[in-house]
């Protein structure tokens, strides 16, 4: 019976809809290839407006779960709204950035998991560390395309 009563739950779950949307871009970040290749490979399905919505983003209650780590990576940094940011902005996002790469908490765990093409080597840590770096220390390396 606890089984059935499940069964049910889930079926029912299905039928609340979550949006997964990808909105224009106003004004993508603008870097050198092998950054912007790093960035779109292990950051931009929850930082920019370019999200491989996969096909367990359609089944609940995991749709839930995306959409919402989804909509507060986007709140946190969007790569394809760099250009609207102001420079202050931009820097403590580049800041926050860093912070992530250092204290190992970007890509999630639970992200990397189902998808270990995301995972970031030693190499790759280096490189974004030294764009971050340089990108602060000259303001026109943070301008949008």
């Amino acid at each position: 019976m606890a089984g059935m009563a499940v069964l049910a739950a889930l079926f029912a779950a299905q039928l609340v809809p979550v949006e997964r949307t990808n909105p224009p871009s106003s004004g993508a970040l603008s870097a050198p290839p092998r950054i912007e290749a790093t960035l779109k490979r292990a950051c931009y399905d929850c930082h920019s407006n370019e999200t491989r919505w996969s096909w367990y983003s359609r089944i609940a209650p995991v749709s839930w779960l995306l959409v919402r780590d989804v909509t507060l990576g986007r709140k946190e940094v969007n790569f394809s709204e760099w250009g609207s940011y102001y420079p202050a902005t931009r820097r403590r996002k580049l800041e926050w950035i860093g912070r992530a790469l250092r204290e190992e908490k970007m890509p999630p765990w639970h992200y990397r998991l189902m998808h270990p093409g995301t995972r970031l080597t030693e190499a790759d840590k280096a490189e974004l560390e030294e764009w971050i770096e340089s990108a602060l220390a000259t303001p026109s390396a943070q301008r949008s395309k």
